[in-house]
């Protein structure tokens, strides 16, 4: 069993640990989660048609996609000249989404 000195430095030189707080405090915000849940379920959004689903502006909705794909959850893809935004497909991304399915 490791002793509790060498579990504290490796909690704190994780660089999982790191990534996942600034992943959580970048979706625990209420419209971050609601780009989240849109983008769940209506993949493939450009930022006016998020905007107009999340109430929000569209450079306050830009900036919010900016913000969530600096931490890896979503991607984006240009088609034309329109960018359409995704949710990433990484364990993080597929945890929240469990998180968002209604209780059977």
């Amino acid at each position: 069993m490791k002793k509790s000195g060498d579990i504290a430095k490796e909690l704190s030189d994780s660089e999982l640990v790191r990534q996942c707080a600034i992943r959580h405090n970048t979706v625990g915000d209420l419209s971050s989660m609601k780009v989240c849940y849109l983008l769940r379920h209506h993949p493939n959004m450009s930022v006016s048609e998020i905007a107009e689903f999340v109430g929000l502006s569209v450079s306050a909705t830009s900036r919010c996609l900016g913000k969530l794909k600096v931490v890896g959850i979503v991607e984006s893809s240009k088609q034309a000249q329109t960018v359409r935004y995704q949710l990433q497909n990484n364990p993080f991304t597929r945890q929240l989404v469990s998180e968002m399915e209604p209780n059977q």
